[in-house]
């Protein structure tokens, strides 16, 4: 749907400028794409490089999550602001991410 492709690339865009903001550029970290897992989830793909970064990049997101959320309702208008999950990118060769427990 039109629809869903520009909030795609509204949340893509947001969280690629996001990363960029709050990062501490020790690592190159890109959105390489954004999906809708169900019509409340979105999962935001990521590639880390140097890869070895991997596991701190993914903490950082982890932790960000909240902030990250508070960032994309000031500056993408939606309607409602389905749950974010930062994930590395299958394709691009990186290590799937650890189980993460529901709180």
């Amino acid at each position: 749907m039109i629809k869903d492709d520009r909030i795609l690339s509204a949340i893509h865009t947001a969280a690629a400028e996001f990363i960029n903001r709050e990062s501490n550029r020790r690592s190159l970290v890109t959105v390489t794409r954004v999906g809708f897992l169900d019509e409340k989830n979105v999962q935001i793909f990521i590639s880390v490089f140097p890869q070895k970064d991997l596991h701190a990049v993914m903490d950082f997101l982890g932790r960000q999550e909240k902030e990250f959320l508070v960032y994309l309702k000031k500056t993408v208008k939606l309607h409602f602001v389905p749950r974010m999950r930062f994930l590395p990118d299958p394709d691009m060769g990186l290590p799937p991410p650890a189980p993460v427990e529901e709180k």
